[in-house]
């Protein structure tokens, strides 16, 4: 479509353009304003990614050689099934039985966090579709599920890709409306979504774009509300799914890795950890498995969920970052709708 756009004015003048986009700094934008614009001026009114002062966000490493555990509840939690072929030797250190030490050891420290911060609604974000699947089917062991009560403690849906667009909408409605706790979800599925008031989120698995971090913790904190976002960190690779076969990964038991012709790779959320920290130039508070919060200027003095009593808006701030900004894209609009109106005539 975009070569369609006219190039040049009736006299031979070069036409000014003005793109906007909510995703200012992605590739494809960017690739877009080279093919339609000369030497375009960037105005970013978002600025540099960060955490707004209503986010709580902690991260817990999750370490299945010191918390041993997981050994106890393997025949509890079901996982992923990337390692059904492997041969998972407990007590050992090898690879493949740590990476499935640490699947089990996430789902039982979202319990522990679910239940030391008392949560009555959260979003859960899992990488994958079947790790959507079992953390949800976990929790209605617990009593939870899609048909617990909507005060029951685990109470739940799921919303991903798979599941049809009814029962999506459903669930979506269900986790509105506080008919249920928890609304578990990939980064996908939760593109869009906009539930005011969420007190909190919790990352099972970390993502690999740090964009998604912020999009991810963002779910909380809105509208001066106070929000907490945890994130559950192995300190070891873990095995994951990353399918490229022809059927997306429906019925895939292909374990081997992707390097061998397979559709697993080595997740290292130690390194996305560490790029997420580059990214927003901070060094993201931990707490240990006990998932308590270290007392500093948010404990026992808010309430997730709700505003902070004396907080302030901070907006004036912000506004007053933003007005050169704003300025310059007004005259550029506006130069931008002159130029519009002498091109096609009807201006003189």
């Amino acid at each position: 479509m975009w070569e369609q756009i006219p190039k040049i004015t009736n006299d031979g003048k070069r036409l000014q353009m003005v793109v906007c986009s909510a995703t200012l700094h992605s590739f494809d934008v960017k690739k877009l304003a080279e093919k339609v614009m000369h030497f375009p001026i960037w105005i970013d009114l978002k600025g540099q990614d960060s955490v707004p002062e209503t986010v709580h966000h902690v991260v817990c490493k999750v370490d299945p050689r010191e918390d041993t555990t997981w050994q106890r509840k393997s025949d509890k939690v079901k996982t992923d099934g990337v390692h059904y072929e492997d041969p998972i030797r407990w007590g050992s250190h090898d690879r493949e039985t740590l990476s499935e030490g640490v699947k089990i050891l996430k789902i039982d420290y979202l319990v522990k966090a679910i239940a030391e911060h008392r949560m009555d609604q959260a979003i859960l974000f899992c990488r994958t579709k079947i790790d959507c699947d079992n953390c949800e089917k976990y929790l209605a062991t617990l009593g939870g599920g899609p048909r617990a009560l909507p005060n029951h403690q685990y109470s739940c849906v799921c919303l991903h890709g798979d599941r049809r667009p009814p029962e999506r909408r459903e669930n979506l409605q269900k986790f509105k409306d506080k008919k249920a706790r928890f609304l578990i979800c990939t980064d996908v599925a939760a593109r869009g979504i906009d539930v005011k008031g969420i007190p909190f989120v919790v990352n099972v698995t970390l993502p690999d774009e740090k964009q998604n971090y912020v999009h991810r913790i963002g779910r909380v904190g809105r509208a001066e509300r106070m929000g907490l976002a945890i994130s559950l960190v192995s300190t070891i690779p873990e095995k994951v799914w990353y399918h490229s076969c022809p059927s997306r990964g429906k019925s895939c038991r292909n374990t081997a890795l992707k390097d061998q012709g397979g559709c697993c790779i080595w997740y290292n959320e130690m390194q996305y950890l560490a790029d997420i920290e580059e990214h927003l130039g901070v060094t993201i508070d931990q707490t240990d498995p006990s998932m308590k919060v270290k007392a500093d200027e948010f404990d026992g003095k808010v309430t997730y969920g709700q505003k902070r009593k004396h907080l302030g808006s901070g907006y004036k701030g912000h506004a007053d970052d933003l007005a050169p900004a704003v300025s310059e894209l007004h005259n550029l609009e506006k130069r931008a709708q002159s130029s519009f109106l002498q091109f096609s005539g009807i201006a003189s």
